[in-house]
């Protein structure tokens, strides 16, 4: 037999032989009794990514309130669960009704600035995201903006006051309109149209507008608390003004009265 023969032969018997061999490691495997492993679910990835962790709004246009929203998504394979979410600033007020998401699920928030609140200029600010998808994590997402200068002003950005007696307590809220007046047409002037209290024993009354010394229109707000409940109670004054752009302003109010132990024994 010539050696061309023997090496046609010997080809088709390798062949089999290279087919066969993981059927064999097989038995062989399951004749010793070694089982496959599950892969265990990577606990390094982390599942909670968000389409932007930066939102910039560069120079807007007057308004009284600009929102910064944030989309995420849980895109890992565990289950996502939010904790906190600590801004840098209370103003930004940022709010998640819900907070535990499946694989694949997502949500949203907003941080929210008002302008009439905050300095002009440029600004940023942050928002911590604590969360659990097996173990702790945080993340963090930013908002810049630059504030204009034509604008109108509330002040304080916040009023807290502590009430723990009978004679009421008076604050002030100013308005300032900081616009300038185009030339080719006139300026509405800056007029409150209604001052609300959310906090029912809070009086809030319209005083008369006004020139500051620079010239700039101003508009008081008087604010009278009494008969202050026991206990820490948030609320907050809302003042309308014919302004499209500035339509509702906003001061939010803190008063803390008598503790409920401290009225209980005044009442004795």
């Amino acid at each position: 037999m010539d050696a061309s023969d023997r090496q046609g032969r010997w080809w088709p018997r390798a062949l089999w032989a290279a087919a066969l061999l993981p059927f064999v490691l097989s038995l062989a495997v399951h004749a010793s009794g070694v089982k496959a492993r599950p892969v265990a679910a990577d606990t390094s990835r982390e599942c909670l990514a968000f389409e932007q962790y930066l939102v910039n709004l560069g120079a807007p246009p007057p308004r009284s309130e600009y929102l910064a929203r944030y989309a995420f998504r849980n895109v890992g394979s565990r289950p996502l669960k939010i904790l906190e979410l600590k801004p840098s600033c209370g103003c930004l007020n940022p709010r998640l009704e819900r907070k535990e998401f499946a694989p694949g699920e997502g949500g949203e928030f907003f941080l929210r600035v008002r302008a009439a609140n905050e300095k002009p200029g440029p600004h940023e600010y942050t928002c911590q995201v604590l969360y659990d998808d097996g173990q702790p994590r945080e993340a963090e997402v930013r908002f810049k903006i630059s504030l204009p200068e034509e604008r109108v002003e509330i002040r304080p950005r916040a009023l807290i006051v502590y009430q723990f007696g009978k004679d009421p307590t008076k604050r002030e809220i100013t308005i300032t309109d900081f616009r300038a007046a185009p030339d080719d047409r006139p300026l509405a002037r800056l007029e409150v149209l209604e001052a609300i209290s959310t906090l029912k024993w809070v009086e809030v009354a319209i005083g008369e507008a006004q020139i500051d010394e620079i010239g700039q229109r101003q508009q008081k707000i008087a604010v009278t608390i009494t008969d202050v409940p026991p206990g820490t109670h948030d609320g907050t004054i809302i003042v309308r003004t014919n302004i499209p752009e500035y339509a509702e302003l906003r001061v939010p109010l803190r008063v803390d009265g008598l503790s409920p132990s401290d009225d209980h024994a005044k009442r004795k």
